[in-house]
């Protein structure tokens, strides 16, 4: 019977601490209550202190964007050669980084930006082929370059990269938000060039309402869209994931 007693007395002690925990994984000034919430919601910063509308090149990740991006992998192109309809047409990036395209044969493209692939295979082409080709390639697909969806959603998973992505529009792709989402504690993990880890907290209706932009995602983006009332998931996510440094407003 004594035992029975403290048996209880101890899950009773377990369910207390992890309810405690799980409500305040917001800690060291980020976000350990809903005042302190919505205080760091209001506030700006620069850097990982804030997570950029349209990242940059010192973001860590790759921007998608067709001057900066470079090609990747499984990444679809359209390669339209002016006035030769022939040479045109859908290019899949094999697991080497190369396509195949008439005449030329095998291109290495991974690694090159948009530009960079245009003027190598105009170079190709006008070796022997063609007077002054003009190459314009489309990448219609970036597969490369990946966001991981997590939580409320209605089909969580990792999804492709195709061309400038929002939050929204990446949240889209997995269904959209599920019937009992925390839209206003959404949050996304984003790594900086040095390998530090933040989990940029963004509210849903801000956005929606027009009163913060629709931030960009980028390559390597980890969304988590928590249930209403549970914040353990979260906190279960940001504790592995090595060089994490914090929560932080959007």
């Amino acid at each position: 019977m004594l035992n029975s007693f403290r048996l209880i007395i101890a899950l009773s002690l377990f369910v207390f601490v992890a309810s405690v925990s799980a409500d305040n994984f917001y800690d060291d000034d980020d976000f350990n209550s809903t005042e302190n919430s919505n205080q760091l919601l209001a506030d700006s910063a620069t850097g990982m202190s804030s997570l950029p509308a349209v990242p940059d090149a010192g973001s860590g990740a790759v921007v998608i964007s067709n001057q900066e991006y470079h090609i990747g992998a499984s990444d679809k192109l359209e390669i339209e050669v002016f006035q030769v309809p022939d040479l045109s047409g859908t290019e899949r990036v094999n697991a080497r980084g190369y396509i195949n395209m008439p005449l030329i044969g095998s291109v290495l493209v991974a690694g090159l930006t948009q530009q960079q692939a245009e003027q190598l295979i105009a170079e190709k082409l006008g070796k022997e082929y063609l007077q002054n080709p003009q190459v314009n390639i489309d990448i219609v697909d970036y597969v490369s370059q990946q966001v991981t969806i997590l939580g409320s959603v209605k089909a969580p998973g990792v999804y492709p990269l195709k061309g400038r992505t929002t939050l929204l529009q990446a949240i889209a792709l997995a269904g959209g938000a599920g019937p009992i989402a925390n839209e206003e504690e959404i949050v996304v993990f984003r790594t900086d060039k040095s390998g530090a880890v933040a989990g940029y907290v963004v509210n849903l209706t801000e956005i929606q309402t027009g009163k913060k932009k629709d931030p960009e995602m980028i390559g390597n983006d980890r969304i988590v869209v928590p249930e209403s009332g549970s914040r353990a998931m979260i906190k279960g996510i940001s504790d592995t994931l090595r060089g994490f440094v914090g929560f932080r407003p959007y």
